[in-house]
Order: C-alpha cells, then structure tokens, then sequence
C-alpha cells in the first residue's frame, strides 16, 4: 500500500513571451540575458534569526551556469544586470534550471557572537595558579567547551534550498524571445527570473587574434551620510545578541569605504586569465596604470563582420587580500593557440583549429572577487560584468556601454584600435558614493 504520492509540482512555471525576429537558426551564435530578476524573502518557508535574509539565485541554462546574490528584507528586484545567462551555439532545446538558495548568516553571525562571548569569559577568569583560580578553575574548561560546541553547530547551520525548477524549451527560440521562469506560493511571488535571447549571427571559419587591455582606472569616492532604512530591524534590542547596525542613528560611507585597503582586478575569457591586487594606500606612489595588457585571447569572427568576444571583468576594494593565487599580474595564456590560429587560417589545418576556439564560443568563467563582493558588505564591488565584447565593423559608430553584459566598441583608426569607456556608479546602501570608469581597448594582432 503506497504512503503517499509526491508529485514534485511546487508551483513554477515556464514561458516563452514571442518575439518579432526571425528563429535562430542552430548553427548561429546564441546570446540569452538577464533582464530582470526578482525574489521575495517574505515568502521564504525557512526562518532566520534577523529579518534580513541574504542567498544566491542559481540560474544554469544548458550547462552554463550564473550566480545572482541578494540579500534584503522584503522584495529584491534587479534589472539589466550585466551577466549573460547563456552565450555559444544555438543548442536548439534549451535545458533550464533555477534555484533559490537562502543563507542562514544571521545564525551563523549569532553562533558566532556567542563562541567570542564564550572564548572572552573563557580568558577572563583566573587560571589555576591564582586564588580566585583554586575557586573558579573549572568554569574556565567549561566556557571553553561551550565555544567550541558553538562553534561546532555554526559548521552544521544549513543553507535552505526555497525553491527549484528543472525544464527545457523544446521549440526553437526566435530572435527578441523573452523566456519567463516565476514561482508563486499562496498566490504570493517566490521569484522571477526574465531572460532575453538575442540572435548574433552566423560565425565564419576566420578566426581573429587579439590583445584585450584594460586603460587609465580611475575611482572617485564620496563620504556621504546615509539615513539607516527604517523597518532594518523590528525593535532596539540591548542585549549582547543585537545586529552591530542596529542603532537608529546615521552612518558615513567614508568610515566604512576607509576599511578598503586593497584594490583588485579579476579578469577571463577562454583560457586567458588575469588578476591583480595593490594597496590603496601605497597605491599613488607604486601603480602607474596607463594600458594593461589582460591576456591574447581568439574571436570568431561573425557573417556580420563583427567579432564577439566573451569576457569575465571585475574590478573590487576589500580590507584584507584576497588569496585566489596567482595575483602578480599578466597571465599571457592561449599565445600558441593564437599564433597557430593566424598562421594557419586559411587552410585545412587552420580550420580545424577553430575546435579550439570552443573556450571563446561561450560565456567566460565567473570572477571570484566580484561573487564575494556582492554576497557581502565585506568587499566593495566597484564594478562586474560576465558578458561579451563586440568589435563593430571598421567604420560603424555606435560604441559605448549598454544595459547588460554586452559592450559595443568602435575602431580608431588612427590607433588602430578597438576602443570604449566605461563608467559605473557606485552606490553603497542605495545611496551614490562614488563613480568608477575606465577603458577597453582591444587591438589585432
């Protein structure tokens, strides 16, 4: 006799709003980004200690995988965000999968709190050699007991899985479709998540090489005094257990931006790797920055005459270093698959390097810094992308940055370079705090 019968429904669905381009055919260059993500904590069935509720949307689409943090107190709502969600051959059906993940950091930060309050009393006694030792000896053992105990059950806090689903589009998908994945409980939104698909062409077998730089980084930063939000925390509490930004009085984004003693730069496409990390301090004296050399990476090129090229880039401030390894600078990887690809790119073994070119044929691979630095007010994300480059025809204006992952960029002639500028505000609990800008260049080789 059966116990009970699951059916595994929770309630998302998937769609396909239809656009007026043509259907991409499987042998072009497929495109799909994000446009909007929404999520709603008040609808969460888990329960956190503090009314902030901080996670991760796990969006995989065909294997490709992105990771959106968020963290609020009631509905968190992101639009043009710059990553694309996909970006490689049209795969014809498309596999979708999308998770809501809720992070207990409000159980962990009190288990933490209350180890340090353990360990301090733990210290704090007289030890065994002292009178008030022969009197108070044992408590000392057990305090320190007690913190380690704690210390044990922050390490079995489990993050909550609030919701998922698995579907694929088993029609082909047109130019300008918008693909909606949403989840309601009770007749209230979970989340949404809304996707763009974006035809970019049909790829030939020229392949180009390039050098991709990253030129004259500038930061501008602002003390600004920010109003706590109202509703942050649901009473003043006085006891050892309440949040450290619980007061109800102003705070400075000076005094929280001055703890950034590092500034980074994390960067990928195919196998080209980039990182690297300075003090800021120090920094006017030690780091000229005219044009940074990333990496030599490989384009196909497209029917359109436009090249596309994947790129991970973050740039982020943090208070201590952040140990990826390998953060001394240039990494130059993919120069023999460059030069194989231009000397051979007219004949058959020229062509059958493009099977190498697999890595710059979809989307990068995230940047560590700019995930930490999302996740948690300790890193400051100055400015993040996992997108794409495309290099406009010579001749074709209309370069420049636009709302999502991609990045359009002119040709100069007089340089002969591709070219464009980057500028990104920086805003610290919805409040402008600064503005970050730099330069893209990428020239032929």
């Amino acid at each position: 006799m059966a116990l009970d019968r699951i059916l595994f429904r929770a309630g998302a669905a998937l769609r396909v709003v239809k656009g007026k381009g043509a259907p991409i055919p499987q042998k072009n260059l497929l495109a799909i980004t994000i446009k909007e993500i929404r999520v709603d904590p008040r609808t969460f069935i888990s329960r956190d200690l503090g009314p902030n509720r901080e996670g991760v949307i796990e969006l995989t689409l065909s294997g490709q995988s992105t990771v959106i943090p968020f963290s609020g107190v009631g509905p968190v709502n992101e639009k043009y965000l710059r990553r694309v969600a996909y970006l490689g051959r049209n795969p014809g059906g498309l596999g979708i999968s999308v998770g809501v993940t809720e992070s207990d950091e409000e159980s962990r930060r009190a288990l933490d709190k209350a180890a340090g309050v353990a360990a301090a009393l733990s210290g704090a006694i007289p030890g065994p050699g002292t009178v008030w030792g022969l009197l108070l000896g044992p408590i000392s053992p057990a305090f320190a007991l007690v913190g380690a105990i704690l210390k044990f059950l922050r390490g079995g806090v489990d993050d909550d899985e609030e919701a998922r689903f698995f579907g694929v589009i088993e029609e082909g998908i047109s130019h300008g479709d918008r693909i909606v994945v949403e989840m309601k409980r009770k007749g209230k939104e979970v989340f949404a998540v809304e996707l763009e698909a974006e035809d970019l062409g049909e790829p030939t077998n020229q392949t180009g090489g390039f050098s991709v730089r990253i030129s004259r980084p500038e930061l501008l930063l602002q003390d600004v005094e920010i109003e706590v939000r109202k509703g942050s925390v649901r009473k003043k509490r006085e006891d050892w257990m309440s949040r450290p930004d619980a007061g109800l009085s102003p705070v400075r984004s000076g005094e929280y931006l001055k703890r950034m003693k590092w500034f980074g730069c994390e960067a990928a496409s195919g196998i080209g790797r980039f990182r690297y990390e300075t003090m800021i301090p120090s920094a006017g004296e030690i780091l000229t920055w005219e044009i940074a050399e990333l990496f030599l990476a490989a384009a196909p090129k497209l029917k359109s005459d436009r090249h596309t090229l994947p790129l991970t880039l973050s740039f982020s401030m943090s208070p201590g270093r952040l140990e990826l390894g390998g953060l001394t600078g240039v990494a130059s990887a993919g120069v023999e698959l460059v030069e194989g690809l231009l000397e051979g790119g007219k004949d058959k073994e020229g062509r059958k390097l493009i099977a190498d070119v697999a890595p710059y044929l979809r989307k990068a691979a995230p940047s560590v810094s700019a995930l930490l630095a999302e996740i948690s007010e300790g890193r400051f994300s100055l400015f993040s992308m996992e997108g794409f480059l495309v290099l406009l025809p010579k001749g074709q204006k209309g370069g420049g940055e636009e709302d999502g992952p991609r990045v359009l960029l002119e040709w100069q002639a007089k340089e002969e370079v591709w070219r464009g500028r980057i500028k990104s505000k920086l805003e610290w609990r919805g409040v402008k705090v600064g503005e970050f800008s730099f330069g893209i260049e990428v020239a032929g080789l």
